[in-house]
């Protein structure tokens, strides 16, 4: 089936720093101003509640059966189940688009004919299910991306939908020319998805400047999943854009005390910069200066600048030192072919582009063919 779809990010919305976990204890480390109860408290930092309804993400209504029985038989494997109505979601009846600033229920999805990767799952999820078929959440950790600044780190969580076959998996994806089986992924509960959707709309209603709003999505989100790191990190952005400071650090600290979140520890560093405290924040930079050493992608980052100003050497360097952290890219060993090429050693450049053929798939595969061909050929 042809995928038109750009794959999404379950967190975008928000620009986050990762950092690695803290060894040891930080100089001067304050005590949290604020329990976790208190954080949750809307009407200590000004914010007045506003009711969110209760959500159902996987409702399915009379006119999605309908939807099912019209374009599903029932008398067919669920491997063609999932092909048909894959086929119904995305061509043949509803045209599903993407739409990265939508998260929407199956329902609203159903209807809007458009949502980001969660409204899509969603919406699978509920039809598969509808249908028969064993249909499950599945989050993905796809590799991070560095600003040009070199100060932030996309961490991206992507949500998919995983099918149980007898004997086999099939993973369901917006776009599966983006996936990698490589990539770490774990299923989750239908709670769990739950509590991420509650996360997107508060990133969605902070964007939109409506704190109250975005107050009580977070804090259904955490209510649904308190150990989550990310969300009691996000709530902390909140709370430091409504400059209540010593909140925001309570938020911080608690995404650490739950999660060992790594996007706190960034977040704590500016804000301690931003209030002049200088051994704290140079103690949590340090963290992000050690995490980024430790980081493949990191790495490959760096390399491709040092490749770009023909530093060769020095991108050979750095691209060694990120496949003893990540073998399994084949990004990694295609930059390292190129950079033997542009030192002129071709059986090692030949090396890499197999290696990087071995671990590729689809148009990347084709493409480590035609540079291996060119390399016989020459």
């Amino acid at each position: 089936m042809k995928q038109r779809h750009r794959s999404c990010l379950l967190l975008c919305g928000l620009a986050i720093l990762l950092l690695s976990a803290c060894a040891g204890q930080p100089p001067g480390q304050r005590e949290a101003r604020f329990d976790q109860s208190q954080l949750l408290n809307g009407s200590r930092f000004g914010l007045q509640p506003v009711p969110i309804e209760t959500v159902d993400l996987l409702a399915v209504n009379d006119d999605m059966r309908a939807f099912v029985r019209q374009h599903v038989p029932p008398n067919v494997g669920d491997k063609r189940k999932v092909e048909l109505i894959l086929g119904a979601i995305l061509d043949e009846g509803l045209h599903l688009t993407y739409d990265n600033f939508k998260t929407y229920t199956a329902e609203e999805a159903f209807y809007s004919r458009q949502g980001n990767c969660m409204s899509f799952t969603n919406l699978f999820v509920a039809l598969a299910r509808e249908a028969g078929v064993n249909a499950q959440y599945q989050e993905v950790q796809v590799p991070p991306t560095w600003a040009e600044q070199g100060d932030t780190w996309m961490f991206n969580l992507h949500i998919n939908a995983l099918v149980n076959l007898p004997g086999n998996e099939q993973v369901v994806d917006f776009n599966l020319s983006d996936y990698n089986k490589e990539y770490h992924r774990r299923e989750l509960s239908d709670n769990e998805a739950l509590a991420r959707y509650h996360n997107n709309m508060g990133v969605h209603w902070m964007a939109e400047n409506q704190p109250e709003r975005a107050f009580m999505q977070f804090k259904r989100a955490i209510e649904l999943r308190p150990s989550t790191g990310y969300f009691w990190t996000n709530l902390g952005t909140l709370l430091r854009r409504l400059n209540e400071f010593e909140a925001a650090e309570s938020a911080y600290l608690a995404a650490i005390d739950n999660d060992q979140d790594q996007v706190a520890y960034s977040n704590l560093a500016r804000l301690y910069g931003q209030q002049g405290q200088q051994a704290l924040a140079s103690y949590y930079l340090d963290q992000v200066k050690l995490f980024r050493t430790k980081n493949p992608y990191y790495l490959f980052h760096l390399a491709e600048e040092a490749y770009a100003v023909a530093d060769y050497e020095e991108a050979d360097r750095l691209l060694h030192k990120a496949l003893r952290q990540h073998s399994k890219d084949h990004k990694i060993y295609r930059l390292l072919g190129l950079t033997h090429l542009q030192q002129g050693e071709f059986w090692l450049a030949e090396k890499r582009f197999r290696q990087a053929a071995e671990l590729a798939e689809g148009e990347d595969l084709e493409r480590y063919n035609h540079k291996l061909e060119l390399l016989a050929a020459g």
